[in-house]
């Protein structure tokens, strides 16, 4: 399964390079079933991966919510089908800690 951890309406202003370089580190760490996503048109910022079980999710979602508390942030969570997005939650600075089981089942991992 293809999903996305984007932040939510990236308005990182002066940290906005800082969280680029972290991200595109993290993605090349864990290639090649990450993608680092910017698309500054839409307000695009974050990565997406190829996944096969809901524990999988574990470390990216711990890795994006470190991001996410120490910017001041939100993720929000998605899948890809057909070429289409599909948000299914959020997490992050205020939303809090993400939690891999609820996740994977808001995905379709049983």
């Amino acid at each position: 399964m293809q999903i996305f951890l984007y932040i939510d309406n990236p308005e990182l202003d002066e940290n906005e390079a800082q969280v680029i370089s972290l991200l595109q580190t993290w993605v090349a760490a864990h290639a090649p079933h990450a993608a680092f996503i910017h698309l500054p048109d839409s307000n695009t910022l974050g990565v997406q991966l190829q996944i096969n079980a809901a524990k999988q999710l574990h470390q990216p979602l711990a890795d994006m919510y470190a991001i996410a508390k120490q910017y001041h942030c939100e993720f929000v969570v998605g899948f890809i089908e057909n070429g289409q997005e599909e948000e299914v939650c959020f997490f992050g600075h205020e939303e809090g800690k993400p939690d891999t089981f609820e996740i994977g089942c808001y995905l379709g991992f049983e």
